[in-house]
């Protein structure tokens, strides 16, 4: 009955997912040839240049803190290790935001104290050590920057005072000029997603706007964290940046600085009226954050098995720069030894 108010035609009534038990037995080249790499230095940074990129490291801030590629500078603002998450209605409910507070502001209190760098095989090879006194954290996070302009980074936690609340993530963000505004993912999605509240999320392909990513929750709070991503790429229509994980990560865009979702104590902040893009990107790229929760709202935490409070975690993903209209799922088939 055309007229019929049922359910349509083609409706989609239940669906699964599961990972073929299929390997890769295709074995890379050992002999890359890289094309060649310049690195200059003084007592502030270190640049790394070749045919089409500059990359420059801020000795003092131990991070990457420019990727200029055809041109074009991309980041406002660097690579900075991240602890934070904007506390969530389920967080508030467990004081989440007092009891774990000594990691709020741990990404600026950060004091680099070794600082690496090389090149080999034309590869430039950065180490950084980075210590939080408060927490009694040691970090390093190293990178390789090969000849085509790509860069592996691989952050790692050494080691945390074992009486420390859990971290409520444990990543980098770093802010991108305002025109990227196109996003594409292969991970979860087309909704946000989190380490305990996935299942209604499928593995797939996605793209669309960094705006669309944001939920507008009444309180703003944490939003648009995407889980088991093997991709994720940003582009303004001319370039682009593209995260490959290795294998997965956790990550998020906001057109806005990601602090606007953060709670302030005694303020009435309502998400429609006090989250609105802004000429920004902030970009986050996380090994996870803590669980959302939700057993209650008035004091349960999320369960253990979703907690990070062990003293080491280590991920791994690269940067891969593109041109619009770029395949992106044949880019990120790129593999360097």
């Amino acid at each position: 009955n055309s007229k019929s108010t049922m359910i349509p035609k083609g409706h989609l009534v239940a669906w699964g997912q599961f990972k073929l038990q299929i390997e890769n037995t295709i074995t890379p080249s050992l002999a890359i040839e890289y094309p060649e790499l310049e690195m200059t230095e003084n007592d502030k940074s270190i640049e790394i240049s070749g045919a089409e990129f500059k990359i420059t490291f801020d000795r003092k801030k131990g991070n990457l803190s420019q990727y200029h590629y055809k041109g074009i500078d991309l980041l406002k603002h660097g690579l900075q290790s991240n602890f934070w998450r904007a506390p969530n209605d389920n967080d508030l409910g467990n004081a989440m935001q007092k009891r774990t507070g000594i990691w709020r502001n741990a990404s600026t209190e950060l004091e680099t104290t070794e600082f690496k760098s090389f090149i080999k095989n034309n590869v430039a090879h950065i180490q950084v050590l980075l210590s939080h006194d408060t927490t009694e954290t040691d970090l390093k996070t190293t990178y390789f920057v090969y000849g085509n302009g790509t860069v592996k980074v691989t952050p790692k936690i050494i080691k945390t005072k074992s009486d420390n609340p859990e971290i409520p993530r444990f990543g980098l963000k770093m802010s991108l000029t305002g025109d990227f505004t196109e996003l594409s993912w292969f991970g979860r999605g087309p909704h946000e997603s989190y380490w305990d509240k996935k299942t209604s999320a499928a593995i797939g392909l996605y793209n669309g706007s960094v705006w669309d990513q944001t939920f507008q929750y009444v309180r703003p709070q944490e939003t648009g964290n995407k889980t088991d991503v093997r991709w994720m790429a940003v582009s303004n229509g001319k370039i682009g940046l593209m995260a490959k994980g290795d294998p997965t990560f956790d990550g998020s865009v906001h057109q806005y600085p990601y602090e606007d979702l953060d709670y302030v104590p005694g303020s009435q902040r309502h998400g429609k009226l006090d989250i609105k893009r802004k000429d920004h990107l902030d970009w986050l790229i996380d090994y996870k954050q803590m669980g959302v929760g939700g057993d209650n709202s008035w004091g349960a935490k999320p369960h253990n098995h979703y907690l990070l409070n062990s003293d080491k975690y280590e991920y791994s993903f690269m940067f891969i720069p593109f041109e619009g209209g770029e395949d992106l799922n044949k880019l990120s088939k790129l593999k360097l030894d």
